[in-house]
C-alpha cells in the first residue's frame, strides 16, 4: 500500500454542503418538530420498522428497488448470464439540513424463492466522485447475508449525511457464487433506501482511509505480515475540529486455519495514533439470538465481527484526545489475537484467513 501524502485525508474529505433548511438572515432556522428514531434501542439487530411508522416529515429516497444480485458467467460466455455480484445505481438525493439519516437495507429471495444457500459477505458503498471511471469508494454499510432467507435492517448513517445529498453513485457487492439455475440458490434481490429527518445538521466531515480492503492475517514473515500490508498514514485534521471519531468495520473470514481463524477466532483490531493505541474486539457471541431465524447452516455460532443475516455496524471510537488539530500526525493499524499477540497461522488451509476492513474518520 502506498503512503498517502500529508493532508490527504483533508483533501479526500467531503465538501461542505449548503444547508437547505436555514434562512441566511436568521440564525435560528424554523425546523419541523419531528421525533427522532431510536437506533440505539434497535441494536444490535436493527430490524426494520413498519414502513408507515416513520413520521410524515421524513423524506425517503430509493437507491435500489428489488435489484437482482447473483453470480453470472459473462466472462466465460458473452451470451450467458451477466455477473451481478456488483450492482450500481446513481441516485439524486434530497439536499437540506438533516438531523438524522437512516439506511433501510433489505434482502429478499429471487422470484424463484431460492435464496443463496450460504452466508455471504456484502458491502454497500458510495463513490466520492460519481463521474470518475475508477472512483474512490467509501463504505456505507457492511453485512453478511442469511442462509437461505431474507433480512431487513435499518441503521443510523447520520455521520455521513453530507455525502448523502445530491447526485450520488452507489455500489452494492455480495460475495456470492450462485446464480440462476444453480443448485445452491439463485442469489438475492436488493433494496436500499435512505430516510431523512429534517432538523439541525448533524453530519460530519468524512475522511476516507479505506473503503473496504482485504487483509490477510496469520502470515508472520516480514514480507507478508499485517505490518507489511499496512503502511502508516500521514495526515492532518482541520485546525477548527472539536471532536474526531474513527469508524472501524471489520469482519473475519475463512476457517480451518490455526485457531479456526479468522471467522471463528477472537481478534483485537488496533488503531494507533502517534503511539496511542485504540483497541476494539468485534467478537459476536449473540448470533443464536438473531431474530432473522430460523436459518440453515451454522448461523448460531459466535463469530469474529459478524453474524449471518445481520449488519456489522463496527465500532465508532472517539480519538479526540489523541488528535492535535492542524498538526501532522501518523495513523497505523494492526490485527492481533484477542490477547494482544501476533497471530501465527501454523496450519494454513487453501483459503488463508483474512479480514475485510474499512476505516473512515468523522470530524466535527
Amino acid at each position: 500500500m502506498r503512503t498517502l501524502p500529508l493532508l490527504a485525508l483533508l483533501l479526500a474529505a467531503c465538501p461542505a454542503v449548503t444547508p437547505g433548511g436555514a434562512d441566511d438572515d436568521d440564525d435560528t432556522p424554523d425546523y419541523p418538530d419531528v421525533e427522532e428514531y431510536d437506533f440505539a434501542a434497535a441494536a444490535p439487530w436493527f430490524a426494520c420498522p413498519e414502513a408507515d411508522s416513520l413520521p410524515e416529515e421524513v423524506q425517503v429516497a430509493t437507491v435500489f428497488d428489488a435489484e437482482d444480485a447473483f453470480f453470472g458467467n459473462l466472462a466465460d460466455d458473452p451470451d450467458g448470464t451477466p455477473n451481478r455480484r456488483d450492482i450500481d445505481a446513481v441516485a439524486n438525493l434530497p439536499t437540506a439540513d438533516w438531523k438524522q439519516v437512516g439506511l433501510w437495507f433489505e434482502l429478499e429471495c429471487p422470484e424463484s424463492g431460492l435464496c443463496d444457500h450460504w452466508d455471504r459477505a456484502g458491502s454497500l458503498q458510495i463513490a466520492l466522485d460519481p463521474d470518475a471511471d475508477e472512483p474512490e469508494w467509501v463504505e456505507l454499510s457492511r453485512y453478511v447475508t442469511p442462509y437461505r432467507r431474507g433480512m431487513c435492517q435499518f441503521i443510523d448513517v447520520t455521520p455521513m449525511a453530507n455525502l448523502l445529498q445530491g447526485r450520488v453513485r452507489f455500489r452494492n457487492w455480495i460475495d456470492t457464487w450462485v446464480g440462476p439455475g444453480h443448485a445452491q440458490g439463485e442469489g438475492w434481490r436488493v433494496t436500499a433506501k435512505l430516510a431523512y429527518w429534517p432538523g439541525p445538521p448533524a453530519g460530519a466531515r468524512v475522511s476516507n482511509v479505506w473503503g473496504r480492503r482485504s487483509i490477510t492475517v496469520g502470515e508472520v514473515e516480514a514480507d507478508a505480515n499485517v505490518d507489511y500490508q499496512i503502511t502508516p498514514l500521514q495526515f492532518s485534521i482541520a485546525g477548527n475540529a472539536t471532536r474526531v471519531e474513527a469508524h472501524l468495520i471489520t469482519t473475519g473470514h475463512s476457517f480451518g486455519n490455526s485457531g479456526n481463524c479468522a471467522e471463528f477466532c477472537s481478534m483485537t483490531h488496533r488503531i494507533t495514533l502517534d503511539g496511542q493505541d485504540f483497541d476494539t474486539n468485534p467478537w459476536r457471541d449473540d448470533c443464536d439470538q438473531n431474530p432473522v431465524s430460523p436459518q440453515s447452516g451454522t448461523w448460531e455460532y459466535p463469530r469474529n465481527g459478524w453474524c449471518p443475516g445481520a449488519t456489522s455496524v463496527g465500532h465508532v471510537v472517539d480519538i479526540t484526545d489523541a488528535v492535535t488539530p492542524g498538526e501532522p500526525q501518523e495513523l497505523d493499524f494492526d490485527i492481533l489475537l484477542a490477547n494482544g499477540l501476533e497471530y501465527d497461522n501454523g496450519s494454513p488451509v487453501d483459503l488463508l484467513p483474512y479480514t475485510f476492513v474499512s476505516l473512515k474518520l468523522y470530524t466535527y
